[in-house]
């Protein structure tokens, strides 16, 4: 053939389909029925909340009555993400700065006052435990950057009067929410006179 001729169609080279290995076959045979059993078995039936984190236990399930969160357990994370920082994890403050919560009567005493502290912060000279401090609070109410909700303050203001020896009685959710409709015009923060000047006690249809 000259091999400057233009080849026949008789003469191309033709396109060939090698035959599939018997043993690849049967590989994906074996695959198939391996898929189909594990999602028989592990696809929960294919339900929406079987992977959910919330819906996940480990050990027998329990049918009883769930026991409501520990108010001093929360109140204690809150503390931590949000307070321990000036007052530190062991309640003592920071001497000439930050007041310590550990034996303060503002802690364990009104809790009128207290609540109210919260609410809406401190400004100004104040006196814990003898001591002079003279900085700012920030708000934890209405307003606030980080503002938390009053089942929040009630966690944490019950943490810190029944922690580092302080034992005061709990604060309830009933009396923060109370106290944040009272002062919910209020857009400055309490001086150590108007705190001082408030009622020591709660108003007698919410003190517990």
């Amino acid at each position: 053939m000259n091999p400057h001729e233009t080849p026949s169609l008789s003469q191309a080279p033709a396109e060939r389909h090698a035959p599939i290995p018997g043993w690849l076959v049967g590989l994906g045979v074996v695959l198939s029925f391996w898929a189909g059993g594990y999602l028989f078995f592990y696809s929960g039936g294919f339900r929406g909340d079987v992977f959910d984190p919330g819906q996940i236990t480990w050990g027998p399930v329990s049918t009883g009555p769930v026991a409501p969160p520990d108010p001093k357990v929360i109140g204690k994370r809150l503390y931590v993400a949000n307070c321990a920082q000036c007052h530190q994890t062991s309640g003592l403050g920071q001497a000439g700065v930050y007041p310590p919560l550990a034996g303060s009567e503002w802690v364990t005493g009104s809790k009128n006052r207290l609540i109210s502290i919260l609410h809406k912060g401190i400004a100004g000279p104040i006196t814990v435990n003898g001591n002079l401090y003279n900085n700012n609070m920030p708000a934890w109410g209405d307003g606030a950057p980080v503002a938390l909700k009053d089942e929040q303050i009630a966690a944490i203001l019950t943490y810190i009067r029944s922690e580092w020896g302080n034992k005061a009685d709990a604060i309830q959710f009933a009396d923060v929410a109370a106290k944040r409709k009272e002062i919910a015009s209020r857009t400055s923060p309490w001086s150590e006179k108007e705190l001082l000047a408030l009622p020591s006690d709660l108003p007698p249809a919410s003190t517990k």
